[in-house]
């Protein structure tokens, strides 16, 4: 399954994606449910692979009090990181979504071509989404370094200490 989800998960979602619009056109009234669905699959296939990319990370070690020694990943901090990286996503999805439709309608309402009024509101929704999720990031890292006493995880997984007023 794991396996699956890895390699196969872009794949998964692009058509299924497809098939939602072509049971959209097909069926018109299923509209709704069929985005909600889209929608919860998305939210699943995320926290799948969030839950997977901290799991390994997680078992690198054979106890926990192994694990407490060194300062690394005990079964707590992982649950509450994987339970934190989880929300920050979803947040980050739902405000792109709200966001990117209510700016590009505002934007295409002039528009009267129905191609171009299509094309531009998934351009300036692809930018309204992108925006959020960089304003999300950071945001949540300076939330999440409140958490940690003023200590910054950095990609490579080392740390530096930052003094509260500092800009990150």
């Amino acid at each position: 399954m794991t396996t699956l989800l890895r390699k196969h998960s872009t794949i998964i979602l692009i058509s299924l994606l497809l098939a939602v619009l072509v049971f959209a056109w097909l069926f018109p009234s299923t509209r709704f449910f069929l985005g909600i669905m889209f929608l919860f699959f998305s939210f699943f296939i995320a926290g799948a692979a969030i839950f997977l990319k901290h799991r390994e990370e997680y078992r690198r070690y054979s106890s926990p009090t192994e694990a407490e020694r060194e300062g690394k990943l005990t079964r707590r901090v992982f649950i509450r990181t994987v339970s934190l990286e989880i929300t920050r996503t979803w947040l980050a999805m739902i405000l792109a979504g709200l966001l990117g439709r209510m700016i590009a309608q505002i934007a295409t309402q002039p528009i009267t071509d129905a191609i171009t009024k299509m094309i531009v509101g998934i351009i300036i929704g692809l930018l309204v989404g992108i925006g959020v999720g960089v304003l999300v990031s950071q945001a949540w890292d300076r939330f999440a370094m409140s958490w940690r006493g003023g200590v910054k995880r950095r990609r490579s997984g080392a740390t530096a200490t930052q003094s509260p007023g500092s800009n990150l």
